[in-house]
């Protein structure tokens, strides 16, 4: 049987890790998981019809087939119910959805989450044992914020059934007068532009069978494509700043709001943009972007490890108090630099590291466990 391979976890002095991965090496043609239904996927055939599909999987023979039912949308939104063994409920919108603001006061519970990358169990669990869910996976958490720090796509398996939760809690929690952040990072960014190096072997086996590029499930015609689309990158609440990679200089020398970064980012994901990749990448994802940038914990080629005067710069720009970012693993959320800021991703789905989240409750900073114990930051 082909299994992934894993990197070697080499640990640097500042406690982040260089290579921490899942990467399959292997033949797709080899692997045959046992069966799964992955979906639905649910694509917009024209303003009022959609085709949503289920993908079957059969380790006896080791097939993939597909189940699709049109559905007419009369509405500007609809439920829908999952077909046959689903029973789950999609939202269905017209047109674009909403952008959340970028900026949030007076917010006195937050959740912040680090990159999930496609592990769904751990995620569950996560949620549940902070009470921010009930046992149905609904929203219970008031008028909390929760911040999902981005990458949520890649190496696991359970990448679709992340994006519907996440997506059913947003909904949810706006109802409720909370919120729920889903930024986007670069890994999303990455599938989004049919870059599909580091998706699960089951997608790689599943679009190889299909003959599709894995990104074709997350187009700016698809229902999960079109709010993807409409994601922030960056999100402050209060004087908190949450960042997938980070705040870099660059960006402060540029004199870019919260609101250009964001503007951006959504731009680049457009069929419409007119920029070549050139231009991507001088104006948009160049090394000190906040989607790809390391150097709260690390340098590169690039650029240097920040400094305290950089550093500053950063914070009296955006006027923050502190920045929690994800991108770079580490064993447990720490901070850094006179806490001002935070590193929270610590990597689900590994056997020798503990899952845990960051609750800011009143002012006070615990990391928070799966088993549910809460231990208070000093």
């Amino acid at each position: 049987m082909i299994l992934p391979l894993y990197a070697q976890k080499k640990k640097l002095s500042s406690g982040a890790f260089s290579k921490y991965d899942k990467v399959f090496r292997g033949n797709v043609n080899d692997i045959n998981l046992p069966d799964y239904t992955e979906g639905p996927h649910i694509f917009w055939i024209d303003a009022k019809t959609v085709r949503a599909q289920y993908i079957d999987h059969k380790h006896d023979g080791n097939t993939i087939s597909i189940r699709e039912k049109r559905i007419k949308v009369k509405r500007d939104s609809i439920m829908i119910k999952g077909q046959k063994g689903d029973p789950n409920q999609y939202l269905l919108r017209k047109g674009k959805y909403p952008v959340q603001a970028a900026q949030y006061s007076g917010v006195k519970k937050i959740l912040a989450i680090g990159d999930v990358h496609g592990e769904y169990d751990t995620m569950v669990k996560l949620l549940k044992s902070t009470g921010v869910v009930d046992s149905d996976l609904n929203w219970s958490w008031d008028n909390g914020h929760i911040v999902f720090i981005g990458d949520i796509f890649d190496r696991g398996n359970g990448v679709t059934e992340s994006l519907y939760l996440i997506k059913k809690l947003q909904r949810q929690a706006n109802a409720s007068g909370g919120r729920l952040h889903l930024l986007l990072g670069n890994h999303e960014i990455m599938v989004l532009m049919k870059d599909s190096r580091y998706v699960a072997p089951k997608y790689k086996h599943m679009c190889k069978k299909l003959m599709l590029n894995y990104s074709r499930f997350f187009k700016e015609d698809t229902e999960l494509g079109k709010w993807l689309r409409s994601l922030n990158s960056v999100v402050k609440i209060n004087d908190l700043l949450f960042v997938h990679g980070g705040l870099s200089p660059d960006l402060v020398e540029r004199e870019l709001s919260l609101e250009q970064i964001n503007d951006d980012i959504r731009m680049s994901l457009s069929s419409s943009h007119g920029k070549s990749q050139e231009e991507l990448m001088k104006t948009i994802y160049f090394p000190g972007n906040p989607l790809w940038y390391r150097g709260y914990l690390m340098k590169t080629r690039s650029y240097s490890l920040i400094n305290n005067e950089e550093l500053n710069k950063v914070m009296q720009y955006y006027n923050i108090r502190q920045i929690f970012f994800g991108h770079t693993e580490v064993e447990s959320i720490r901070f850094l630099y006179d806490n001002r800021v935070a590193a929270i991703n610590v990597p689900m789905g590994y056997d020798d590291i503990t899952p845990q989240v960051l609750m800011i409750d009143d002012g006070k900073y615990y990391r928070c466990y799966i088993d549910g114990t809460k231990e208070l930051v000093k």
